[in-house]
């Protein structure tokens, strides 16, 4: 046997018992890290993670899975990123990790990508994690505007969650931009009962009041110009006063918000009402106070 091929065969025999050697201990990680995992000491869990990684052999899709969830959970977000993504791209996601990557990528405001994992996690979660993820889920389509998709996932949320008054203030919104608006008054109102200083249903339900006053009016006025009747003014008399009604729902809302919350607009709508029960003087103080 010649040199050259002596050297080889020892160089492949050390190679093999390097890989081996790396192999079993790779192993001997995983079991401390899986188990240091399970007993959510996830400090001792991503340093053995880690060296399995570094040693790049044996790293399969659950390990960086594991890592990544190990390392949200210490507060490295980019880390958890980037190990949940190498999880993904090995097909080793289970949906704790698109979950947890789901709230890695709404701490960096990646709305789209929040959204995609949290899909994900709700196709594969468990029942336990499942009223989580979806009520996750209609919040993301709340805050990206996808009124559709909020609506429809708004049925499987656990009344829970639903109770909350963040989720009936996200419900209401979705209700408002497809004007549903039967609906949007109902659970205005319902939210009012929890909390008589919220915003948003405050400035549904003056708004409702305004327009459905407002409308009423411009329609029963145009009718009597067209057709000056007895009877014609006699229904013109009742219209008005619902008009009114309606005028005072609204300027009591919209009082109460200006007073929370002293936006221009408010004064603008309060100025329109003191003009439709003519007081002048009222109507221009409010006028004032929208410029």
């Amino acid at each position: 046997m010649n040199k050259f091929r002596r050297f080889t065969l020892v160089f492949v025999g050390f190679i093999f018992l390097v890989s081996c050697g790396v192999a079993l201990k790779n192993k001997q990680l995983k079991t401390e890290a899986n188990q240091a995992f399970t007993n959510n000491d996830y400090k001792a869990a991503l340093a053995s993670y880690e060296q399995i990684i570094e040693s790049g052999k044996g790293v399969a899709g659950d390990i960086y899975n594991k890592a990544g969830i190990s390392a949200w959970e210490l507060g490295y977000t980019d880390k958890a990123i980037n190990y949940l993504e190498n999880a993904k791209k090995q097909k080793g996601t289970d949906a704790l990790g698109y979950y947890t990557l789901a709230k890695a990528y709404k701490k960096v405001d990646n709305l789209s990508r929040e959204i995609i994992n949290l899909q994900l996690c709700v196709e594969a979660a468990s029942t336990e994690l499942m009223q989580d993820a979806k009520a996750d889920l209609f919040d993301a389509y709340v805050r990206s505007e996808n009124w559709n998709l909020a609506d429809s996932l708004w049925n499987d949320l656990s009344p829970e969650f639903k109770k909350q008054l963040s989720f009936s203030e996200g419900y209401l919104k979705v209700k408002r931009n497809l004007n549903d608006i039967d609906e949007a008054q109902k659970v205005a109102s319902e939210i009012l009962q929890k909390d008589k200083k919220n915003i948003e249903a405050l400035e549904f339900l003056a708004q409702y009041y305004y327009n459905k006053a407002d409308k009423l009016y411009i329609k029963e006025m145009k009718a009597y110009r067209r057709n000056k009747t007895m009877k014609q003014y006699k229904r013109l008399t009742k219209a008005l006063k619902q008009v009114n009604v309606d005028f005072k729902r609204a300027r009591g809302y919209f009082e109460t918000l200006y007073k929370l919350k002293p936006d221009k607009k408010y004064a603008k709508y309060l100025g329109n009402i003191y003009t439709r029960f003519e007081n002048k003087q009222k109507a221009s103080y409010w006028y004032k106070r929208s410029k």
